[in-house]
């Protein structure tokens, strides 16, 4: 029994005296830059070291080394044509496996960690990714994209690069598998906490569509937490039309002032932000908005025409209350109305015509001065009526 126990041990400190020896071959020719000589070596040294996760270690380094020499000769050559092609395959799944065996394995000298060769192999995959979307071989790219996502989850460093990859995957597994699907994907973009602005979006617009209110209000509060200040303008236009479509006037007001502290010197988002007030009749409010993003750029073409949208819009409320006044015969407050009515019409009549010096072409603003002047019987100028007709939408054909 004792003599059967010993040829045994003998036959394991051989073997693994074996692993040794040619796992030291491998390294030698790795740090000799033998690329090739290496891979041979390392194909050979596999067999029966398949649970060895140092043997798995020192075939992914090769096989990465022979892909990024590939890489190399590619971009030196065109024309050139791996004998390997799937080298970065066989690079990721041999570090994989290193650590599936070993969670604790330890880097050696010379050589990259498991881990970070996982790494490594990500902004291959993600490259080779959006080659395959791009070609519509939507099968591939969704393979590429996923291997990828799992090589940048590995550090947080990373995580600036799955947002990207989670808004190419949405729209592969859209072509490849349907509605439900994309959904799924965007909703674990979601739960990784992406910072990519459009994941938000685009998930906020199916949980809009299914009028889940409290999806929409959870969604906007992450994304403010994760998206970066600077691209977080549109997020809060989503969170005006959130509160504009739930009718909470407070909360649109409190998110209007956010913006006015925040974004006040961007135009876009001021002129967003007053178009939701005068939406909800706040035409003062929406004014004195306005008014603070003019300061500070005058001849913005949206702000002045929001302006006088903001008093085209009050005009006709006006001239609602005026028309009340009227039918109850109180004839001292229906031309009390119509004073501010006058006044109302004419000062959006002078933003509008500021706003058509600015920008001339804009359809709408030039409808709207039309608009104002014939009701304060002006002349309308030749050139605006032809513009108005040069710039008409198309009407699409049914």
């Amino acid at each position: 029994m004792k003599k059967v126990f010993l040829l045994a041990l003998i036959g394991v400190l051989v073997s693994s005296s074996s692993a040794q020896s040619c796992l030291g071959d491998v390294w030698q020719s790795l740090q000799n830059h033998k690329i090739m000589e290496a891979k041979k070596k390392i194909d050979e040294c596999m067999v029966g070291n398949e649970q060895s996760a140092k043997a798995w270690l020192y075939k992914g380094n090769v096989y990465l080394s022979v892909f990024n020499q590939d890489e190399e000769r590619l971009k030196k050559n065109p024309e050139y044509v791996s004998k390997t092609p799937d080298a970065i395959w066989v690079a990721y799944e041999s570090f994989y496996k290193a650590l599936e065996i070993n969670k604790d394995l330890a880097p050696e000298d010379g050589l990259i960690s498991a881990r970070e060769g996982q790494l490594l192999c990500g902004k291959p995959f993600y490259e080779r990714g959006i080659a395959a979307k791009d070609a519509k071989d939507f099968p591939n790219a969704e393979k590429l994209l996923r291997a990828a996502i799992k090589c940048f989850n590995l550090d947080p460093g990373y995580k600036k690069y799955l947002g990207y990859l989670y808004n190419d995957l949405a729209s592969v597994t859209l072509e490849l598998k349907g509605q439900e699907a994309y959904k799924e994907i965007l909703e674990e973009a979601y739960k990784a906490n992406t910072d990519r602005v459009q994941i938000y979006h685009l998930l906020y617009q199916i949980y809009s569509n299914e009028k889940d209110s409290v999806k929409c209000g959870a969604l906007i509060k992450k994304a403010k937490k994760n998206v970066a200040p600077k691209d977080q303008t549109s997020i809060f236009v989503l969170e005006l039309s959130y509160w504009a479509n739930i009718g909470d006037t407070t909360n649109l007001f409190k998110t209007v002032a956010e913006i006015e502290t925040k974004f006040d010197t961007i135009p876009a988002i001021i002129t967003d932000a007053a178009t939701y007030l005068i939406d909800a009749k706040q035409f003062e409010k929406a004014t004195e908005l306005a008014q603070k993003g003019l300061e500070k750029n005058p001849n913005d073409f949206s702000l002045n025409s929001i302006m006088a949208y903001c008093f085209y819009k009050e005009t006709n409320e006006i001239i609602k209350l005026g028309n009340a006044a009227v039918i109850a015969q109180d004839f001292k407050l229906a031309n009390h109305y119509k004073t501010m009515k006058d006044s109302c019409l004419m000062k959006a009549h002078d933003w509008a015509e500021k706003a058509y010096q600015i920008q001339p072409r804009d359809f709408t603003n030039a409808s709207m001065l039309r608009q104002l002047k014939l009701q304060l019987a002006k002349e309308v100028p030749a050139e605006l009526n032809a513009i108005i007709e040069e710039t008409k939408p198309q009407q699409t054909q049914q």
